[in-house]
């Protein structure tokens, strides 16, 4: 028996069964899928332009300034930044009240601290030049307290607690320094008596209401938990 030579014909055949085979099967197993949806007609839009904003709207600032020379110069407004030169000027001399003020309390405890180290080593003559320190720490307070007018200007009705207790007990430090200068007895006298009780109670409250009045300003200034451990 002899074998017949291979057909050329059934060759094709097959190959190209086999051609139609491969390009019909991707087709079929995706035959079950969804087609994705045609991306939707999109429509520009435009933001609605902002509303003019009204003069009620407007930021109010912490600090108040005259404004214009409508003011006088001297009439101060919480809603506005000074324009004119003499409303920048009472600005810029107001920013200065920070530094000023430590000079009057710097000088009241050095007083204290001189009246105590005269008590407690029972020298008088430690306590001999506070007059004189009490004279230029009322000067410094009288200085720095129109400062502070001029830095947080007139109250308003929405001045917090710790403002207005910084505020008043500020001004009301130039009229203790100066009572407690009063009481001292000049320097020949107190280089050899004891200073009087009227002057030691003063002086004690005095120093009080000054760290009193610091602490407030701190707040004001840095917020109420500057001082947490």
């Amino acid at each position: 028996m002899t074998n017949s030579p291979p057909r050329p014909w059934l060759a094709g055949i097959l190959g190209l069964v086999f051609s139609i085979g491969i390009a019909v099967a991707p087709l079929s197993a995706h035959e079950g899928e969804a087609r994705p949806a045609p991306p939707a007609a999109t429509t520009a839009t435009t933001d609605p332009a902002p509303a003019p904003m009204s003069p009620q709207d407007m930021p109010v600032t912490d600090m108040a300034w005259p404004s214009s020379d409508d003011d006088g110069g001297m009439m101060m407004s919480h809603t506005a930044k000074p324009t004119t030169f003499e409303g920048r000027l009472l600005a810029w001399i107001g920013m200065w009240h920070p530094a000023a003020v430590h000079f009057p309390i710097a000088l009241l405890l050095t007083v204290a601290l001189l009246e105590f180290l005269a008590v407690i080593r029972r020298k008088p003559v430690y306590a001999a030049s506070s007059r004189i320190l009490l004279a230029v720490g009322a000067i410094g307070a009288v200085v720095a307290a129109p400062m502070g007018w001029l830095n947080a200007g007139l109250p308003a009705a929405g001045d917090s607690l710790d403002l207005t207790v910084h505020r008043w007990l500020g001004t009301a430090m130039p009229v203790l320094l100066l009572a407690l200068w009063w009481l001292k007895r000049p320097a020949d006298q107190a280089a050899v008596r004891a200073s009087s009780r009227g002057y030691e109670a003063l002086l004690a409250v005095t120093v009080v209401l000054i760290l009193v009045q610091a602490y407030f300003g701190a707040v004001v200034t840095h917020g109420a938990e500057h001082m947490r451990f």
